[in-house]
């Protein structure tokens, strides 16, 4: 025969589960969540729920749901907009009894210890972070640095939204629509468009490579780059000159151009070339070189206070040599050809 541990009155077993229960919620229950019960709530329900409750409550903000502490936890920013407005005695409303500060302190010490508790057990955590999509400015830079070439895929891109806080780059703001993404794949097919295969790998042209004559382009367009990426400032050859002229003054008797060059980071042929200029022996009465020479000749002395003046009719030597060749220099027709369009590739290219 067996024996039941539990009486075999069910009434008085099911009442006794249900003391015990209610004992150990109220056992476990945090001093947080009972200020909520015994001050929180009734101070919400007699101050509060008259414009923040009902069907309609003002700006939205129902006091009245929030019915646990997780529920304000989960809500903490309206919270602390509550903590605020008591604090700044904005709350309640004019023409409303205001409730005794006391209470009001109860309140906001508790909304605010709501605050500490979440932070430090959130200590470290961010929170939700939400994937999202490069800015519009992030992906042009990307495919900037990438291709070496500012191709600007994203300029029939609409804007980039901003958040409540004004940022445009959060994840908030920056999602995916089905009419981007189509933007964002014609964007990928123009950028694979300017790739150039080269014999050493790839690169990419700041035109579509489509035909042959792009490729041309592209090659002759390599050449130009080449010599505008020489620095050939005439200022800084002339100044090179006078300090290689001076050198015994400067105490860099053991001076040469080459050693003068290489130190101001200058093409040592191309200063060769200017110093034969400025200092050839060959006597010019009139034109440019003569102008040139005079000027050169009267560059002042080193001395302590020479630097400034040195620099500024260098300056004004190379403004005249700018200007020269300007006028001189030589200009480039298309040649005419029976039968060929003065504008077709082929003569383009030998012009260029």
């Amino acid at each position: 025969m067996r024996h039941s541990r539990f009486p075999r009155n069910g009434v008085s077993t099911g009442l006794g589960v249900a003391v015990l229960a209610s004992c150990s919620v109220a056992a476990a229950q945090s001093p947080l969540e009972e200020a909520f019960t015994e001050t929180v709530q009734p101070f919400v329900r007699q101050h509060c729920t008259v414009c923040h409750g009902g069907s309609n409550p003002a700006a939205q903000f129902d006091l009245e749901s929030y019915e646990t502490v997780d529920a304000v936890v989960r809500d903490h920013p309206r919270w602390a907009l509550v903590m605020d407005r008591l604090e700044a005695r904005e709350m309640p409303p004019a023409g409303q009894p205001e409730p005794p500060r006391a209470e009001q302190e109860k309140v906001i010490d508790w909304i605010r210890e709501i605050q500490d508790v979440e932070s430090r057990r959130r200590a470290g955590d961010p929170g939700r972070v939400l994937p999202h999509r490069l800015s519009n400015a992030e992906y042009r830079y990307t495919i900037r640095d990438l291709t070496s070439v500012d191709l600007r895929p994203t300029r029939e891109f609409p804007v980039d939204p901003a958040n409540l806080e004004g940022f445009d780059n959060s994840g908030e703001s920056l999602t995916m629509s089905s009419a981007l993404l189509t933007k964002y794949l014609q964007a990928a097919r123009e950028v694979s468009s300017h790739l150039v295969l080269t014999p050493d790998g790839l690169d990419f042209a700041p035109h579509p490579m489509l035909v042959e004559t792009d490729r041309e382009k592209y090659a002759i367009q390599r050449i130009v780059d080449f010599y505008r990426q020489q620095p050939t400032d005439y200022a800084d050859y002339f100044e090179a000159a006078w300090r290689y002229e001076h050198r015994g003054a400067l105490q860099q008797a053991g001076a040469t151009l080459e050693s003068v060059a290489i130190d101001r980071q200058l093409s040592a042929k191309y200063l060769a070339l200017v110093w034969r200029i400025l200092e050839s022996s060959v006597t010019e009465e009139v034109g440019p070189i003569a102008t040139l020479r005079r000027m050169w000749h009267g560059l002042p002395p080193p001395d302590g206070d020479s630097a400034e003046t040195l620099r500024t009719e260098c300056l004004r030597m190379r403004d005249f040599v700018v200007e020269v060749r300007r006028h001189t220099a030589m200009h480039f027709a298309a040649p005419e050809v029976d039968g060929l369009s003065p504008w077709s590739q082929p003569l383009i290219n030998w012009k260029y």
